[in-house]
């Protein structure tokens, strides 16, 4: 009996889709999935919190021995540089919640005036000029969003933004403003105690709070008096008069029943003004946990490493935070090891035997980990050449699986195309793993490249006539990175929270903040220089440092920030929405284009609609708000004749934020690449015909399990062959 099922099977972890044709002579029974093949936007996993130590580029490679030397642990080993993981759901703090009582001049987290180390929350007019303004979900100085609410019970009258600008400990930005309040009439309101609340607090937790505020170019006292009501009361004074680093702290404040806690605003004993004025410039919210005896859920485990690799020590604690942590090598502290992983970063030989502990504590307790051995043993591995590729025709980039030493800058370790193009100059690239052929004429297509003598940093030489086939990735081929954000966080190549991977370019407020902002020469995510250029046609609003710095699919650097416009009134500014296009593309080709956006902590929606134009065009849309990993794609892009794509913001119907805020953090400019899927098989006249899309290598197997075996001659899509009785086929296509 002849049977035949055609079906399709997507291999999981391959690019690839199957179909397996099976006869039946009286009947033909056919089941089809689509499996969709288009490439997906590159990802790459990341911890969700990580700092690096900064090591520079020679530290990096560390020392860099000649042939036949001796390799030395390097120098900057000697002080033990290390890198630093956190796992964000290992530690915590005692959260602080900073809160900017103000104007226009709100603050964030950047560069002076705002505050370079801290997220803050801001209340402006819109919110404690009324009785009944609300701010959900403040985030954390770390920006973690809370759960916690500000809501308004009697309103500021308004701002006053005389405020010192002199100050040293606080940002400049939270101290030049501050919300005030009244007695007698003024601005036509009198009788003004302002008064707040905090919901969703801990009930078992306790609170203290900071407060500022600065009025300068008085002869009075204005002495505020700031009374915190919970489940327990305090009272703090501060004089606002000509203040510029005074601050009055009311301390274990605990929460009522519900898991409130009351600020009430008057005037001091003390206050002497005509008008009485009170002032909050800013408070700060201090919330610490109640203090549980601390255990180990992880403590360190002794490691074997080979030398010149790095090792890393992990612990975990049950307890409560917040935890200090203090990492140990063989009984003394590590300089800045405090968090709960400790990566050295390549150990070497005289480490063998070395031991590592840590210890945790929070506010109450402590508690000490057994030691942790690391055992270092010779590396005698060849290092082992993994990949070349060109990404400009000028150069060829090499991929050893590890660091190498200077021998790799020798040019003639070197021979590509069996002499026909020479080397020029190599260099060994900051990571020690990649090195930089420099040509001395261009190449084109593919290549071969054969390397000697050329050795690991513990001298181990790769093999003799070690032989890849590279190809050159043309400049059109390559896709770029583009950061939209604040000019104190641009996304760079290198260690988290920067990219490790890809090189990125950068639209900060100098650019994008304005209606005439422009970028030349755009680089690929290979760091190549492209024709590609971008100009502004109606601006971004400014940027907001709100972002996750959770997201797995692009940099910490990247997902934090975003340039944002809006449609109300906010800080000056209404009706704004952004606008800008690309230049230089290749009128030719096709472009997909994905857009990201994240702002954290809050409850609206903040759908963000992109219209894509050239000479087709396209709409998707994103809500940026409490957004992690989410992206939207339009495909398909054709430049104009002049190779220009534009890009248009607007806020979608969803988007029932107050301002209509939209955002955009990242773009990403991909070529087009067809999906590689079969379509619909048919059967005609004894054989079986398939038809596909995209471009792939055609593969049949007698099982699924294989062996896999190409068509050829290389089929192009329709393609047909006879069916045989009895025997089983299955197809694939391979990118």
């Amino acid at each position: 009996m002849l049977r035949f099922l055609l079906r399709f099977l997507l291999l999981v972890g391959g690019r690839d889709g199957m179909i397996s044709p099976q006869a039946s002579h009286n009947r033909i029974k056919t089941q089809f999935r689509c499996v969709d093949m288009k490439i997906p936007l590159a990802q790459r996993t990341t911890p969700l919190v990580s700092a690096q130590a900064s090591l520079d580029s020679p530290a990096h490679r560390g020392y860099l021995p000649s042939r036949g030397a001796k390799f030395r642990r390097p120098h900057w080993l000697a002080g033990l540089a290390v890198a630093l993981l956190v796992f964000a759901s290992l530690t915590a703090h005692a959260q602080t919640y900073l809160i900017d009582f103000g104007g226009a001049n709100t603050t964030s987290r950047g560069d002076l005036p705002n505050d370079p180390d801290n997220y803050w929350n801001n209340i402006g007019a819109s919110i404690g000029g009324t009785d009944t303004g609300v701010l959900t979900n403040l985030v954390s100085s770390m920006n973690i969003p809370s759960g916690i609410n500000l809501a308004m019970v009697n309103r500021f009258n308004g701002v006053n933004e005389n405020g010192t600008q002199n100050t040293f400990t606080h940002p400049i930005n939270a101290t030049r403003d501050s919300m005030f309040g009244n007695t007698e009439v003024f601005s036509g309101l009198e009788n003004i105690f302002p008064r707040f609340k905090l919901t969703g607090l801990d009930v078992n937790a306790t609170y203290s709070f900071t407060f500022y505020a600065s009025r300068t170019g008085v002869g009075d006292n204005r002495e505020t008096e700031y009374t915190v009501t919970g489940g327990n009361s305090g009272v703090g004074a501060l004089d606002a008069a000509n203040n510029i680093d005074e601050t009055v702290t009311v301390a274990d404040i605990t929460p009522d029943g519900s898991g409130e806690i009351t600020i009430s605003i008057g005037p001091g004993a003390n206050n002497n003004n005509a008008n009485h004025f009170t002032y909050l410039g800013f408070l700060k919210v201090d919330a610490v946990p109640p203090q549980t005896p601390l255990g180990f859920t992880l403590q360190p485990v002794s490691q074997q490493v080979i030398q010149l690799k790095p090792a890393t020590f992990t612990a975990a604690v049950t307890g409560a935070p917040p935890y200090s942590v203090q990492w140990y090598q063989n009984g003394q502290p590590l300089p800045g090891a405090n968090q709960f992983s400790l990566t050295l970063p390549l150990v070497t030989l005289d480490m063998h035997g070395w031991a590592y502990s840590v210890t945790v504590s929070n506010l109450a307790y402590g508690v000490a980990s057994t030691n942790a051995i690391l055992t270092v043993s010779s590396d005698t591995n060849a290092p082992v050449l993994l990949k070349a590729a060109s990404y400009d025709g000028n150069t060829i980039v090499l991929t050893f699986d590890e660091m190498m030493d200077d021998t790799t800058y020798n040019p003639a370790n070197y021979v590509v195309d069996a002499g026909a193009v020479g080397v020029a100059a190599a260099t060994l690239n900051p990571d020690g793993q990649t090195v930089t052929l420099h040509l001395t004429v261009p190449i084109t297509g593919s290549f071969t490249i054969v390397v000697n003598n050329v050795q690991d940093l513990a001298g181990n030489p790769v093999a003799p006539n070690s032989t890849l086939t590279g190809r050159v990735f043309e400049i059109e081929d390559q896709d770029l990175l583009i950061d939209f954000g604040a000019a104190a966080a641009p996304t760079e190549f290198g260690p988290v929270p920067n990219d490790p991977e890809n090189y990125w370019n950068n639209v900060t407020t100098s650019v994008g903040s304005t209606d005439f902002g422009e970028l030349y020469n755009l680089v690929s995510i290979y760091n190549t220089l492209t024709p590609v250029g971008l100009t502004m046609i109606s601006r971004f609003n400014s940027a907001n440092e709100n972002g996750t710095l959770v997201a797995t699919v692009f940099a910490q650097r990247a997902t934090r920030d975003s340039l944002y416009g809006n449609t109300e009134v906010f800080s000056g500014l209404e009706n704004i929405f952004p606008s800008f296009k690309l230049n230089g593309l290749n009128p030719a080709r096709k472009y997909s284009l994905t857009f990201y956006a994240s702002r954290t902590g809050v409850g609206d929606n903040r759908e963000t609609g992109y219209t894509v134009t050239g000479a087709n065009s396209g709409f998707t849309a994103l809500n940026a708000a409490n957004n992690i990993n989410n992206t939207a794609t339009v495909e398909g892009i054709s430049p104009t004749e002049s190779g220009e794509i534009t890009i248009s913001l607007a806020p979608t119907e969803n988007n029932n934020n107050g301002n209509h805020f939209t955002y955009l953090g990242v773009l990403r400019i991909s070529p087009y690449v067809v999906p590689l899927q079969f379509l619909p098989a048919t059967i005609e006249n004894g054989q079986i015909k398939l038809e596909w899309t995209g471009s792939g290598q055609l593969l049949r197997a007698p099982s699924v399990g294989g062996p896999w075996t190409p068509v050829v001659p290389a089929p192009t899509s329709p393609y047909s062959e006879a069916l045989t009785p009895g025997e089983n086929r299955f197809f694939r296509l391979q990118q």
